[in-house]
């Protein structure tokens, strides 16, 4: 079986749902009971908004999560910065040791490689 989109399929549900209600009576005609259809369409659907209730309301949780962390990064980076700038003077700046104190915080500085919730540059066309 491929894969579902499950936003998807809720939405055609909740269409498929108002179709039946719509033509329950070219549907009883052919033979078949809308009432049941309808009933056996809320029950897959229940379960189905159920899910998309608890996933939603993760989504909000690790957002806020989210938030906080990057809050809690942007609070806590001087101080990081200058426990590096006391460890680096205390080794000597120049020295490999006192070097690689400094690199930790200039990876910091460097050019992300992870999601960012800012849009990427566009780059500038050479002609």
């Amino acid at each position: 079986m491929s894969y579902i989109d499950p936003d998807q399929l809720h939405g055609a549900m909740t269409d498929f749902g108002t179709f039946i209600t719509n033509n329950s009576a070219a549907i009883t005609a052919k033979g078949l009971n809308p009432t049941m259809i309808g009933t056996s369409l809320t029950a897959i659907q229940t379960d189905l908004s159920g899910k998309k209730g608890v996933r939603d309301q993760q989504k909000t949780v690790l957002a806020t999560a989210q938030q906080d962390f990057a809050g809690s990064a942007a609070t806590n980076y001087t101080a990081f910065s200058n426990l590096i700038d006391t460890v680096a003077g205390a080794v000597g700046k120049e020295t490999p040791a006192g070097k690689q104190v400094l690199g930790y915080r200039k990876h910091l500085n460097s050019t992300s490689n992870h999601s960012s919730s800012q849009p990427a540059a566009t780059p500038t066309p050479s002609h």
